[in-house]
């Protein structure tokens, strides 16, 4: 497959990015990618460097709620993570399969990714006790709970197991709209990691995709879990994202 130039050097660009972040997380002790503010500051400028590498520009809209906190989204790609992890520091919560990605998976896991086999209610619990100790470290956890990526054209129903460590702990729920505008409001083609699709294959479609395209975060206001429980919670937070979600793109169904 040939491409671009300009792909080509984005390309290139990434590797060496790549390549900076594993010898930072070589050098720099994980607990203080996540602990520090200097060490938060690298974190959130390699997830910058990643966007910016792709073409891939950022708009907030709202402002995150500052730690600690469940910051919780509907989720479209694996560029949600670079897109959040730039606003908001903190440790997402992952499935099991991205810390088998060569070398992404590992920086991950350095700058505090907790990672869940899906469907295994003892991780569910490993990780809500981590959680809850992040949570009292006054730090932020950043969650998908549709647990896994759509068209961005609907919300998944929500997990809600993991929202009890948001009420062990009373710190707030924070409901985050991600989207990637394209023509006339539609998802953007190229941003949507679903399905079988590989990651460099995603990757060889970003990298090629036709100019700059957009990732927009829509940070709604929070909420605090007081007298309700985890599954009202996670219904709750669904609710507005859907109902922000449906008035920004394009409905279930609707053609790209």
């Amino acid at each position: 497959m040939r491409l671009p130039g300009g792909a080509l050097v984005r390309l290139l660009g990434l590797f060496a990015h790549a390549l900076w972040g594993t010898m930072v997380a070589v050098i720099v002790p994980s607990d203080a990618l996540i602990d520090t503010a200097a060490g938060r500051r690298i974190v959130r400028f390699w997830h910058r460097g990643v966007l910016s590498l792709l073409g891939i520009r950022l708009k907030a809209l709202g402002r995150p709620v500052g730690a600690p906190a469940l910051i919780v989204a509907n989720h479209i790609s694996w560029v949600d993570i670079a897109a959040l992890g730039s606003l908001c520091p903190g440790h997402f919560v992952a499935k099991s399969e991205i810390e088998a990605w060569p070398v992404l998976g590992w920086l991950a896991r350095q700058a505090g990714t907790f990672y869940i086999k899906r469907g295994d209610r003892k991780a569910s619990a490993v990780v809500a006790a981590r959680m809850t100790e992040a949570f009292i470290r006054d730090q932020s956890v950043l969650l998908f709970p549709e647990g896994t990526s759509t068209d961005g054209r609907q919300v998944r129903p929500f997990h809600a197991r993991l929202f009890a460590a948001a009420i062990e702990a009373g710190c707030p729920v924070q409901p985050v709209v991600m989207g990637y505008p394209g023509r006339s409001g539609a998802i953007h083609p190229a941003a949507p990691f679903i399905g079988d699709d590989a990651l460099l294959h995603h990757l060889w479609g970003l990298l090629r995709a036709r100019g700059e395209f957009t990732v927009e975060i829509r940070f709604l206001a929070p909420e605090l879990p007081t007298d309700l429980t985890a599954r009202t919670l996670a219904t709750r937070a669904r609710d507005v994202i859907v109902a922000h979600h449906s008035t920004t793109y394009e409905p279930p169904g609707a053609s790209l």
